[in-house]
């Protein structure tokens, strides 16, 4: 039992010196820091991600230097030969040195930390700093966003921010700002700055639904728009259509599912008309041969990640077909049948533009097999020229020079004149017997 007090005893000694040790290198870290910011050896600097920052050690450039980042070797360059070796730091992957001073290019924010100059005993610290909102930079009507102006390694520091659309101060100086039920008010170029050396804009852009009013003739197909101008950065989760004085029509439902995407989904097609492809930002629909009694409001909505949901009305108003004008299925503002299917969403994308991209290509491959001819029906022309040339015999020098040749051409044929030949031996059949001839 005695054994066991004194080892309770030890251990809380043990304890209570640990801790005593710790607060002693605690002060001591924290009275060299104070002395490193008073001597003006520490000094910082703020970054974007993706800037270049540039640190002077502050000693010959014959000499050995040695860079350190939180503790961890950069590099070692021995002054006299230049030799260098990498350290285990992942900035030695990226730095550069010139002299005595290092430079890191491309910041991210895992650089952000403390540079250390072993031979001057200098001291550097880098802030990284980054700018963007959440859940993106396009956000819907309504909705909650977040800008953040993050200095990474120090949470604490309070940044100024602008709003727009005058670079009015923000009330608020936190690093990360909450924007409730954002409105049109809200959108355009927000500004952090950082201790008043660093500026950093962030692009807030707030859509809603669009749709217009619209106006058919009896017996007329009519086309009900509703979509977004733009992408958004909340995923779009479901949505429908709705029409009060319409209860007995079936209005198909949006619906996203990993396999299909965001599609209309619905099985009566008697009233209503709809895309069957993969849709975006586009969720309109057709009313088929509107009649007097289809004139009212139609409300679109779509939802979001999140909770937050969009609607939009619009009007439809069913007039009377002029007299002498028969009936027709072209919808106003509606193109016709093939115009209607060039216009349908394959992948994201009109069906026109697929086409127009298949025509192109075909073009593109038709005029590369035409040059790729040309060329060969060129090098077979050039080649048959050459066997031509080297057919051909070798030219011997002449004379073209009038009197010589006059003088030379008289003796030639002077020369080349041949003897006349006796009459009697022209032909040996006619020649005259000699006295010795006999039969």
């Amino acid at each position: 039992m005695r054994r066991t007090c004194l080892k309770l005893c030890q251990q809380t000694q043990n304890s209570i010196q640990t801790k005593r040790n710790k607060m002693a290198i605690c002060k001591i870290l924290f009275f060299l820091l104070a002395l490193c910011v008073w001597c003006g050896k520490c000094e910082v600097f703020y970054k974007r991600v993706g800037d270049e920052v540039s640190m002077k050690c502050g000693v010959d450039s014959n000499s050995d230097i040695d860079w350190k980042f939180n503790g961890e070797s950069i590099f070692s360059i021995t002054g006299k030969s230049g030799t260098r070796r990498k350290g285990s730091s992942h900035i030695a992957f990226k730095a550069s040195a010139s002299g005595d001073t290092l430079k890191v290019p491309r910041l991210e924010t895992r650089d952000s930390g403390n540079y250390f100059c072993k031979q001057s005993g200098k001291h550097y610290t880098v802030r990284v700093v980054s700018a963007f909102v959440k859940p993106g930079p396009v956000l819907l009507q309504s909705s909650n966003a977040e800008l953040h102006c993050d200095i990474t390694g120090d949470p604490n520091t309070e940044v100024q921010w602008q709003r727009p659309p005058n670079g009015e101060e923000y009330k608020e100086k936190k690093q990360v700002i909450h924007l409730k039920s954002v409105t049109s008010e809200e959108a355009g170029q927000w500004t952090c700055l950082v201790e008043k050396k660093l500026k950093l804009i962030v692009t807030l852009t707030v859509v809603g639904l669009q749709t217009t009013a619209v106006n058919a003739s009896k017996g007329d197909d009519t086309e009900l728009p509703c979509s977004l101008p733009q992408s958004v950065s909340q995923r779009v989760v479901g949505g429908r259509w709705k029409a009060d004085h319409l209860p007995k029509v079936s209005f198909p439902n949006l619906t996203n599912t990993a396999g299909e995407g965001l599609h209309w989904h619905g099985n009566d097609l008697s009233k209503v008309n709809f895309t069957t492809g993969q849709l975006s930002t586009n969720f309109d629909v057709t009313l088929k041969k509107v009649q007097s009694s289809d004139d009212g409001t139609f409300v679109c909505t779509v939802e979001f990640d999140g909770g937050v949901s969009l609607s939009v009305e619009t009007t439809l108003r069913v007039v009377d077909k002029p007299s002498g004008v028969k009936g027709s299925n072209n919808r106003k503002g509606k193109p016709p049948a093939v115009m209607e299917s060039l216009t349908k969403e394959v992948y994201g994308l009109k069906l026109w533009i697929w086409i127009a991209v298949g025509a192109s290509s075909v073009a593109l491959i038709v005029l590369i097999v035409v040059i790729g001819v040309v060329q060969r029906r060129n090098k077979r022309m050039k080649k048959r020229v050459r066997t031509l040339r080297s057919m051909r015999q070798p030219l011997t020098d002449k004379d073209y020079c009038q009197c010589d040749r006059a003088e030379k051409e008289v003796e030639f044929g002077e020369q080349a004149r041949p003897l006349p030949v006796p009459r009697q031996h022209r032909n040996p059949r006619t020649r005259t017997a000699g006295p010795n001839h006999t039969n």
